[in-house]
C-alpha cells in the first residue's frame, strides 16, 4: 500500500512538474530570441552554401557549354549558365565505366 501510495505521488509530481506554463522550465524548449537566431543562422549557412555552389560549378558549366555550343554568342552562353545554376545542375564529371573495374582472375591452382 505505502509502495501504491509513494508512485502515485511521484507520477503526480512529475506530471505536475511537465504541465508547468513557464517555457523555461520545460527541457528542449527554446526562446524566440534563441529560435530567431537559430533560423538566422540556418539561412546564413545557406546563402553560404549556395555562393560555394555557384563559385565552384560555374567555370565548370562554362567550359562545358563552350565546348558543346562553340558558335553560340557570349550572352546566351551566360544564359544557359545561370538557367543550369537556377535549375541546380551540375556539369558531368565525364564517362565513367558502366561497371566496377574486373581485375583478371588469378589461377593460383594450375602449375606454370
Amino acid at each position: 500500500m505505502r509502495l501504491t501510495l509513494a508512485l502515485l505521488f511521484t507520477l503526480l509530481s512529475a506530471c505536475a512538474h511537465l504541465k508547468s506554463d513557464k517555457p523555461s522550465d520545460r527541457t528542449g524548449s527554446l526562446s524566440t530570441e534563441e529560435r530567431e537566431t537559430l533560423y538566422q543562422q540556418a539561412r546564413e549557412a545557406e546563402q553560404q552554401s549556395r555562393e560555394r555552389y555557384i563559385a565552384t560549378t560555374r567555370p565548370a558549366l562554362q567550359r562545358k557549354f563552350r565546348q558543346e555550343y562553340p558558335t553560340m554568342t557570349e550572352a546566351d552562353l551566360e544564359f544557359l549558365v545561370n538557367d543550369a545554376l537556377e535549375k541546380g545542375l551540375r556539369p558531368e564529371a565525364g564517362r565513367r565505366p558502366d561497371g566496377p573495374i574486373r581485375q583478371p582472375q588469378m589461377d593460383c591452382m594450375s602449375s606454370p
